[in-house]
């Protein structure tokens, strides 16, 4: 009776390395810098070192359409996430790869699009395939908690790194001002693409967890951002229009707070308090002053939404999100008129937006990828705040020039706005756990690929 031994590589060669094994360090990369890049495009488009080269008109309706272009985006990254949880991981982690590489080609050609005239088309491309990109990366790296933490760390961070820029000095350029110059760079993008052909490569396999149960597109979620995002950018852009009084500012506030507590309603669950929470974070985000602040406070945000992203993990509670974005309002407002003189206003400033905003985002864990996404469009869509700010001159934005003024006095209405915004937040938040009382859901958990707990399980 014979033995026969089949040897899968000839004796004395070298095992070849298994590639799986770096699976989970390529999602990684691949869910934070596609993040970076994604939330770089849709919060900060305009590149000043080249922008100027074309005529003035271009670049003056370039800046009046950064908003609608960022709402337009964030609706497709709901319609996303919404198609690609039904199509399944693999096809989620494909679409962020084909997204990215269609924003790498476009940045490579968009240095001609200021001589050409046709700035207007590249934002508006880059915010929809950046959408495009969030959505699927949303999806791609739901069920994975390591590669989640990644992803929201990386699109919270460069969210707030596009919104709290300052504009370029007229003399010369510093750190602090890196994306109103060059976001994002072109070193970055490639990298990006490269993280996330890898990361699509490594599936292989379709896992059963990450499989979709069902093939039915989900509805909700995007009737949800149909809803939130035309009202708030309609109700924004028509506050710009309108003479700064009481009365207009409370029909913007009653209308972003019914907005929000619609598509609260909307989300299965709890999920919509995520979008609650959100709504109060951005519109008190917005109301602080973040400029002029030193360079080496650059890595604040990105460190900063690390922790309070950790510690809305560890203390899962959305009242406290709710309570810190009030607090925030309020020093805000108590700190708006002296708030430029002095560095450390700002610097107290973007540390308390980002740890906050990273402690909402931690503190909710929907049982649902578009609700996530949902969350996020919130905070690149126009809001009160921002409208508030830019009414003397009839744009929503921060400044003539789009990117946060470092010069600039600005009022305490924007800050009091934002704390009735939080208010209203919470109100809708208690309606919502009223109209759904005890809502709990039963997650498996012990696997790495396993989702992350849910908060409210712990809350309900």
């Amino acid at each position: 009776m014979g033995a026969k031994f089949a040897f899968a590589q000839p004796v004395g060669a070298l095992p070849l390395p298994d590639i799986r094994r770096y699976d989970w360090s390529i999602e990684v990369a691949a869910a934070f810098l596609g993040a970076v890049a994604a939330g770089l495009l849709l919060m900060a488009p305009l590149d000043v070192a080249w922008t100027g080269e074309g005529p003035g008109i271009q670049t003056d309706l370039l800046v009046m359409n950064v908003p609608r272009a960022a709402a337009a985006g964030a609706v497709l990254a709901v319609v996303t996430a919404a198609l690609t949880v039904a199509l399944g991981n693999r096809a989620a982690w494909i679409t962020a790869f084909a997204s990215a590489a269609v924003l790498l080609v476009d940045h490579l050609w968009d240095r001609t699009a200021a001589p050409t005239g046709t700035l207007t088309t590249v934002n508006y491309i880059d915010a929809l395939f950046s959408g495009v990109l969030v959505g699927a990366l949303a999806v791609a790296v739901f069920h994975k908690p390591g590669s989640a933490f990644a992803y929201l760390a990386g699109i919270l961070s460069a969210i707030l790194v596009g919104d709290l820029t300052s504009l370029p000095a007229a003399t010369e350029s510093s750190l602090s001002e890196w994306a109103a110059t060059d976001s994002p760079p072109l070193w970055l993008l490639t990298l990006a693409v490269l993280a996330l052909a890898a990361g699509a490569a490594a599936q292989r396999v379709e896992s059963p967890l990450n499989r979709p149960e069902y093939t039915e597109l989900p509805l909700a979620p995007i009737a949800a951002a149909m809803l939130f995002v035309p009202a708030a950018t309609v109700a924004a852009e028509w506050y710009v229009r309108q003479p700064d009084t009481p009365a207009n500012i409370a029909v913007v506030i009653a209308v972003t707070g019914v907005a929000a507590l619609l598509a609260a309603l909307l989300l299965p669950g709890r999920d919509g308090t995520l979008v609650l929470l959100a709504v109060a974070a951005t519109n008190a985000s917005s109301a602080t002053v973040a400029v002029p602040r030193p360079d080496w406070s650059v890595p604040i945000p990105v460190l900063a939404v690390a922790v309070g992203l950790w510690a809305g993990r560890r203390w899962p509670l959305p009242w406290i999100g709710l309570a810190a974005s009030a607090a925030l309002s309020l020093f805000a407002a108590l700190t708006a008129s002296t708030a430029h003189t002095t560095p450390v206003v700002p610097v107290i400033g973007i540390t308390a937006v980002a740890v906050i905003t990273g402690y909402c985002f931690g503190s909710v864990t929907p049982r649902a990828a578009p609700s996530i996404v949902l969350a996020l469009a919130v905070l690149v869509v126009p809001n009160i705040t921002i409208a508030l700010r830019g009414n003397s001159f009839g744009r929503v934005a921060y400044s003539p020039e789009w990117f946060r003024d470092p010069v600039t006095v600005t009022s305490a209405t924007p800050a009091w706005s934002a704390l009735a915004i939080t208010v209203t937040s919470a109100l809708a938040l208690a309606l919502l756990h009223a109209a759904r009382p005890g809502d709990q859901v039963v997650v498996a958990r012990g696997s790495r690929d396993s989702p992350p707990p849910l908060p409210g399980d712990r809350l309900s």
